[in-house]
């Protein structure tokens, strides 16, 4: 199935930290439609556990499924998809879309983002300890 170049662009966020995997599903004007956070999946991890590969594997699944559902109920879409941080979902993300579970996804896609924000200079560290 081939999507118009007119059909809106939708967008999918993926924020990867060290503590947690955030995906978020945005209709074009950037409201959302649906989340899914570590601690919120089904299985729900707490704590650590929130930031492990699993935790980020099951959040792009469950997105996934919620946009399959949205994608049924609208004329086609497009994707944009960003990713911000260096957490082990990111890792999970992209793995989740080339598994079989993101093979209805993939078609949608029509861009990928890297909006990771990486620090040029910055501040001043801390004077090296003397022993």
């Amino acid at each position: 199935m081939t999507r118009p170049s007119s059909s809106p662009r939708y967008r999918l966020h993926c924020h990867s930290s060290r503590n947690n995997t955030i995906v978020t599903f945005t209709k074009p004007d950037g409201s959302t439609i649906a989340w899914l956070s570590g601690g919120s999946t089904p299985s729900k991890f707490t704590k650590g556990n929130r930031a492990s590969y699993e935790a980020g594997y099951q959040c792009a699944v469950g997105i996934f499924k919620r946009i399959v559902d949205h994608n049924r109920d609208v004329e086609p879409i497009a994707l944009d998809l960003f990713f911000k941080g260096f957490g082990e979902g990111r890792t999970a993300m992209k793995t989740a879309l080339l598994a079989t579970e993101g093979e209805g996804i993939r078609k949608l896609i029509s861009s990928i983002t890297d909006r990771t924000p990486i620090k040029i200079g910055g501040t001043r560290s801390k004077k090296q300890r003397r022993g």
